[in-house]
């Protein structure tokens, strides 16, 4: 089983929100347990955020982060949208800097924060609705 810090602003609400998505999927079990890697994600317009995989655990940081960041990913907004929604994809959103990549040289951990988390973006967007309300019954 997998552990998810709950959200405590809008971008680790979102993070949270798109990550929990498939938490129960064995798939993506297999996939975050004991990768143990930091991610530093940056949408422009808004705040940096430490993705942190540790054992059965993802945790965010919004300050504080960590020396050793396996991966940054920087994007505006529009670029996240668009991954998201499937009209661009990351390879042309990397070629025409719109997707910005530090550690690419580790292709492994790019491609696992990949199949992670754009692949559970595009889930989410196609199906923005299903279990809404079960994820978020203090909302109501």
């Amino acid at each position: 089983m997998i552990s998810i810090q709950k959200g405590e602003d809008l971008i680790t609400i979102t993070l949270q929100n798109i990550l929990s998505y498939r938490k129960d999927d064995e798939d993506f079990i297999n996939l975050v347990l004991n990768w143990n890697k930091t991610v530093l994600i940056e949408v422009d317009g808004f705040y940096p955020v430490e993705v942190i995989f540790d054992r059965n655990e993802i945790k965010f940081k919004t300050k504080d982060f960590d020396k050793k960041i396996n991966l940054k990913v920087k994007m505006d907004i529009y670029t996240f949208l668009d991954l998201a929604f499937g009209r661009l994809n990351p390879v042309k959103a990397f070629l025409k800097h719109k997707l910005k990549i530090k550690g690419l040289l580790k292709i492994g951990t790019v491609l696992k924060f990949m199949k992670i988390f754009l692949e559970t973006m595009k889930m989410v967007a196609s199906d923005p609705n299903n279990n809404y309300f079960e994820l978020n019954k203090e909302t109501r």
